[in-house]
């Protein structure tokens, strides 16, 4: 008897029968999604079939257990540092944002060792996940803790059905091929370049491609497996644990009400709605630098330094993901100097001492991403400062400079010597487009709600979050400090972005914070109106305010994303009624794609002019993405002749280019005020687009005797052969 277990260790050793057969049904399930996507993937882009919605089940499976991945990897991360969590939506969305900051690095690691490869990937997955293990238990828990709470009232139960079906309709939008411009541009056409390649290397033609790149990483692991649409679906999954985290901040320092509000009114902005669904990173960046923000607050509020390594590990990471999260970072550091000193509790050298191992901590996480770039183009925010590389030789970059523009000019008057007619047409083409030019005022808040489409660039149905318009009121209603705070850093880095540029999006670093203070003032002024010192209403149902707003705010955005799922037949595509090239056909920049990979030969290698999107493409290309046209005027640089410059085509393999001659109007009604030069160089004379007149002269030159037009459509796209 001694040497037996007892029975409930037996019991704790085997699974029940239904536990046995679950795991394997869904191990079989897996097995066959997976069989079938890889099959899929083999049959073109013009496949159609029913089978292509079991292709999306995979999308969601990947992207969702990715999801868990990244939560059991933070979670076991969050236990070394003994983070106490205060609810079940604080212990997900840190968890989740710290696993996704790992795993991005250990994928960047591999690349820049030349092992982004499959194995590697598997293996090095593989032992996160299984020094993690432990955690997947705790991920069950919180999975069921999570369904218990949604379900324990009627009105949890309707606030549940809501916000799937909010998903339901954001998931249908995401489940579609890349589109959005941003996407085919640079954060998956660059990222499809390292997994082509299997590593992460220096990105001549495409300057995007170098800065920091951490969720791309995580896109990278999709591209692999051949999932585009996972890529975006686990941006969805992003921006759900960002609002997710407004929820937990509520519940720890406001109020629940306020975080259920936070929750909804999250998604009342369409520029979050609009990221949200493609593979862009701007809301990624935001919950990661709220997460940071949130940390830093608990640590003061517990006075545990735990809390303040895990604020510095998330600014590490979300600067690795985009260089504008340094601004943040400083404010940060600011709140946390002021915090410490007010509180007194640590004396200074304590508080140095503190200030000195947070900064340590971000600059260990983020250095990847800067000394690579260092090591490269001795620039750490390559293009940045430097501009552009005029011509790359690996540990010795060339920048343009003076003499480089003295060449241009003079390839520019053998232009207008030669062609003077078609170059004055050219002139006044831009000057056209000049004059319908908006005229834009960044620091009028208010502009941004009533020309909201003045503020962006290419981004359709980015509008702000209305719910906004009641953040003045916090001086009514506020009763927290961490508001306040929320407040100035909102407000410190509103001035800040505004006075380096006027796109609107590139504010939505501050929309988490700017949401909760929304959330707060609508509800503690509902409540206020509901009740008086006697305790009788004062207004009818004025505890209905905040849903009215939300319902007002976010029901606008969800019947845009309801119109879109039907306009562009987003649920024809994900049953497998319409095939990727069907669906795609009605963007601009697919139809040369789709041409370029189906009449040209496989050996055809393409240069790109105003064309930016080439992420369908596949055939060798040299991109171009910069409104200067970066690659073209290295040509004009190199070469004193259009004959020699040909024969510097010729020499690199180029066969074709695929112009798209809208990007120089385009470029002089836009406007470069507020836009870097990332070429480096500057006329000395002429308008803000006459880098775009010297561009277009000057191909114009080379394309009367040199280039063939092999295809054109309506959206103003050309195809050339080199003759």
């Amino acid at each position: 008897m001694g040497d037996r277990l007892p029975l409930k260790t037996v019991r704790t050793l085997f699974l029940p029968p239904y536990a046995i057969l679950s795991l394997l049904a869904l191990l079989l399930g897996g097995i066959a999604l997976t069989y079938t996507h890889f099959q899929i993937s083999q049959m073109g882009e013009g496949y159609k079939s029913p089978l292509l919605l079991a292709d999306r089940l995979f999308d969601l499976c990947l992207a969702t257990g990715m999801l868990a991945a990244a939560f059991c990897i933070g979670r076991r991360s969050a236990g070394l540092l003994s983070l106490s969590f205060a609810n079940l939506a604080e212990e997900l969305s840190i968890s989740v944002m710290i696993g996704v900051g790992i795993v991005g690095l250990l994928v960047l690691c591999l690349g820049l060792a030349g092992l982004l490869l499959p194995l590697p990937i598997i293996v090095s997955m593989s032992l996160l996940i299984f020094l993690s293990r432990r955690q997947g238990v705790r991920l069950l828990e919180v999975i069921k803790e999570a369904i218990v709470a949604a379900t324990a009232t009627k009105a949890h139960v309707t606030l549940t059905i809501l916000f799937a079906s909010l998903f339901l309709i954001l998931a249908l939008r995401a489940m579609t091929p890349p589109h959005s411009p941003d996407e085919v541009i640079y954060h998956l056409s660059v990222t499809k370049l390292f997994v082509q390649q299997g590593r992460v290397f220096p990105v001549i033609d495409n300057y995007d491609g170098n800065m920091p790149f951490l969720i791309h990483m995580m896109y990278a692991v999709f591209l692999m497996a051949k999932a585009e649409i996972a890529a975006k679906l686990f941006s969805l999954c992003l921006a759900v644990i960002c609002s997710l985290a407004l929820y937990a901040f509520s519940e720890r320092f406001l109020t629940r009400r306020a975080g259920i509000v936070a929750l909804f009114g999250f998604f009342a902005a369409g520029a979050i709605v609009e990221v949200s669904v493609t593979a862009l990173i701007d809301v990624s960046l935001a919950g990661m630098i709220f997460l940071a923000t949130y940390a830093m607050m608990v640590s003061f509020q517990t006075d545990r330094v735990q809390w303040l390594y895990a604020s510095a590990i998330l600014s590490g990471f979300s600067l690795g993901i985009k260089y504008t999260a340094a601004i943040y970072i400083v404010l940060l550091g600011i709140m946390f100097l002021v915090e410490s000193f007010l509180r007194g509790q640590l004396r200074i050298l304590a508080v140095i001492k503190r200030g000195a191992v947070y900064v340590a901590i971000v600059s260990a996480v983020a250095s990847p991403w800067y000394v690579k770039n260092l090591v490269w183009f001795r620039n750490p925010v390559y293009p940045y400062i430097t501009g552009e590389v005029a011509e790359f030789i690996p540990g010795q970059p060339r920048y343009f400079n003076a003499e480089d523009q003295v060449k241009l000019d003079a390839h520019f008057e053998n232009a207008r010597t030669q062609m003077p007619d078609l170059v004055r047409e050219r002139k006044s083409e831009l000057d056209k487009a000049a004059s319908k030019r908006e005229e834009r005022h960044p620091l009028r808040v208010w502009e941004y709600f009533t020309r909201p489409a003045v503020y962006n660039m290419g981004d359709h149905s980015h509008y702000p979050n209305y719910l906004f318009l009641f953040c003045p009121l916090i001086v009514l209603a506020t009763r927290s400090r961490w508001l306040i705070w929320l407040s100035a850093l909102s407000m410190a880095f509103f001035l800040a972005v505004t006075n380096t540029s006027w796109l609107a999006r590139l504010l939505i670093p501050v929309f988490p914070a700017l949401t909760l203070i929304s959330a707060y003032v609508i509800t503690e002024l509902a409540a206020r109106a509901d009740w008086g010192g006697s305790r009788q209403p004062r207004i009818l149902k004025a505890n209905w305010l905040p849903a009215i707003a939300v319902a007002f705010t976010l029901g606008s955005t969800a019947l845009s994303s309801f119109k879109q799922v039907i306009s562009t037949n987003d649920l024809a595509f994900v049953k497998g009624d319409v095939s990727r090239s069907e669906y795609m056909m009605t963007y601009f920049f697919y139809p040369p794609s789709h041409f370029i990979n189906n009449s040209l030969p496989r050996e055809s290698k393409v240069m790109m002019i105003g064309a930016e999107t080439s992420y369908d493409l596949q055939r060798d290309y040299i991109a171009d993405v910069n409104w200067d046209s970066t690659e073209w005027r290295r040509l004009l640089i190199r070469n004193s002749s259009m004959q020699a410059l040909n024969e510097d085509l010729k020499r690199r393999g180029i066969t074709h280019f695929w112009v798209a001659y809208g990007l120089f109007p385009f470029v002089a009604e836009i406007g470069r005020e507020n836009y870097p030069n990332l070429s480096g160089i500057v006329p000395k004379t002429g308008p803000d687009y006459q880098p775009q007149l010297v561009n277009w002269a000057t191909l114009d030159m080379y394309s009367s005797t040199f280039l063939e037009p092999v295809y054109s459509d309506k959206f103003g796209n050309i195809v050339y052969q080199v003759k």
